[in-house]
């Protein structure tokens, strides 16, 4: 079981989060390029970076989805969030395995602050999995990633929990060390191919919907006409 540990801390880590990064690259790559694309054939060329940097601000901020219907929804989203982000980069532990495997590491969180964000991912996660499950809207528009994602990150932060805290692990500690580190490779493994990747790629989503509405010359009268509106006043 320690050969595996180690396998897991070492190079399938570093091969891990070399997929991870890449895979999160391309998708940036290819968004920029198909931006890129639709700028080039636009009719109106026209980009005011300045409006587009304010609206993804304003789309960033979760405050403003905290009220209606999905209200409580989207607090517990937020705050799962919030832990999912900031554990795994800055808690103690963490950044020893990153100094490590890649030579580099930085501040960390205090203790008291990590289990708290620990915690609060395991509960989130688990409740926004029921929230799917009870909704029916949202049970009938979930893929399968959206009911294996949550639990898997759950269970790997509690995990990390008891490993960090080993007077409060019940079970065999080499046991839990080798399923948190082989959780954490695989979400590691599958962020590209998944919503994880959304994390990084949100900030690119007012930009690309602003390049998306620069239709191409001629572009507005096939959609009217595909409408079944031509003629009519618009």
């Amino acid at each position: 079981m320690d050969t595996l540990i180690e396998l897991g801390r070492g190079p399938l880590f570093r091969f891990a989060v070399a997929l991870a990064v890449l895979g999160l690259l391309r998708h940036a790559v290819l968004s920029l390029w198909g931006m890129r694309q639709v700028l080039r054939r636009a009719g109106d060329k026209r980009f005011a970076l300045g409006p587009v940097i304010q609206r993804t601000l304003v789309h960033l901020n979760p405050v403003r989805y905290f009220t209606g219907n999905r209200g409580v929804y989207s607090i517990l989203s937020t705050l799962f969030h919030v832990g999912l982000i900031l554990v795994p980069i800055l808690f103690a532990g963490h950044i020893r395995l990153w100094q490590r495997g890649l030579g580099i590491g930085w501040p960390a969180l205090p203790m008291s602050v990590a289990d708290a964000l620990t915690i609060l991912t395991v509960v989130t996660g688990v409740l926004l999995v029921v929230g799917r499950a009870w909704f029916v809207a949202s049970r009938e528009m979930s893929r399968p990633q959206d009911w294996l994602l949550p639990p898997l990150i759950a269970f790997e932060f509690l995990s990390g929990y008891l490993l960090a805290h080993p007077g409060s692990n019940p079970f065999d500690l080499q046991l839990v060390t080798l399923l948190h580190v082989g959780v954490g490779d695989l979400l590691l493994l599958v962020t590209p191919f998944t919503k994880i990747a959304h994390c990084a790629m949100l900030p690119f989503s007012q930009l690309v919907s602003e390049m998306a509405w620069k239709f191409v010359p001629g572009a507005g009268h096939d959609v009217v006409k595909t409408l079944g509106k031509e003629g009519q006043p618009i």
